[in-house]
């Protein structure tokens, strides 16, 4: 078997951050604000409004749809971003982020209609239950209920059934992974893509690594992914491979992968090595690590050029899934 390729992006600034990004990181930091971790769950998302969070994506022939599904015996929230293209079109279902406690369809609303201008698709934006309130498998359980739903019902919607993908990122990233997983057991739902955004694989890996390099400094760090991945997993085991995909078995309908990694990010290791698991097992894999750039990064891509290309690349690899 060949080596996983890794295609490397941007210049070289020796493993720290680039001063672009160093100043859009700066940015967003409040040295005066305690760490969220000390603070309660209300207190920690009012203060984790990501200004960063400032592509300008133009609206013009976007329709733009909230609805409730009925899935498992609940109302779930979707957004359906529907471009002005000619259908049926593919379906991207999409996690948004937040270590499974944080953000909203309202943060991830400009990656989502940039995905579904760039990539000719209709977007899905998922509404999952975020802990501690709901912890695992409640956010998991909704998502792949979402992916189920459009699987069923994308003709109603003006989507093409046989063309579905996933994406998300950090813990929505950790979300499509598993409901990736679950997908790959159903004979007659096969995913086209699963776009893994600088994904969390390992919710037991505290140390080592990228993990020591990056632990504090980097806009996400090591110790809001510990307190998160606490409210997550509750009183279940952070070695399940629903949580842990890098801990579990890897399924031989597994769908193909393309990862996009920040080089300085904590979470950088795992997802190469998570990665580099999917490809030893046979699955097709992609991998695009991004020089000089934080965790996030591309929630950045209204300040940051890195931002804005991982961007373009990965609507380009969906582009190539489904058309």
């Amino acid at each position: 078997m060949k080596p996983l390729a890794i295609h490397t992006c941007g210049e070289s600034f020796g493993g720290e951050l680039s001063p672009e990004a160093l100043a859009v990181v700066r940015a967003t930091d409040n040295p005066e604000a305690p760490p969220a971790y000390q603070t309660n769950i209300r207190a920690a998302r009012e203060g984790h409004a990501l200004a960063a969070y400032d592509l300008d994506v133009p609206l013009e022939g976007m329709h733009i749809q909230e609805r409730f599904i009925s899935t498992n015996g609940k109302e779930l929230r979707v957004r359906i971003y529907t471009p002005a293209a000619p259908g049926p079109l593919p379906v991207l279902v999409f996690a948004h982020g937040g270590c499974w406690t944080f953000c909203s369809l309202d943060s991830h609303d400009p990656l989502c209609r940039f995905y579904a201008q760039a990539a000719d698709c209709l977007v899905v934006s998922v509404d999952y239950a975020l802990a501690p309130e709901s912890p695992y498998p409640q956010g998991l359980d909704d998502f792949h209920a979402a992916v189920l739903w459009c699987f069923d019902h994308a003709c109603e919607i003006g989507g093409d059934p046989a063309r579905i993908a996933v994406a998300g990122d950090s813990a929505g990233g950790n979300l499509c992974a598993a409901a990736a997983r679950r997908m790959a057991a159903d004979p007659k739902r096969k995913l086209r893509l699963q776009l893994l955004i600088y994904p969390i694989c390992d919710a037991t890996a505290l140390s080592g690594g990228s993990m020591d390099r990056y632990a504090k400094g980097y806009f996400f760090t090591r110790e809001i992914l510990a307190w998160t991945a606490s409210l997550y997993c509750k009183n279940d085991d952070p070695a399940n491979p629903e949580i842990s995909p890098l801990l579990g078995d890897v399924p031989e309908t597994l769908a193909p992968a393309c990862f996009l990694i920040a080089e300085c990010d904590i979470l950088k290791d795992q997802g190469l090595a998570y990665a580099e698991k999917l490809h030893s097992a046979g699955v097709p894999v992609e991998v695009l690590v991004y020089r000089g750039v934080p965790h996030a990064f591309l929630a950045m891509a209204g300040g940051l050029e890195s931002g804005l290309a991982a961007l373009k690349d990965s609507a380009e690899r969906l582009r190539l899934a489904f058309y």
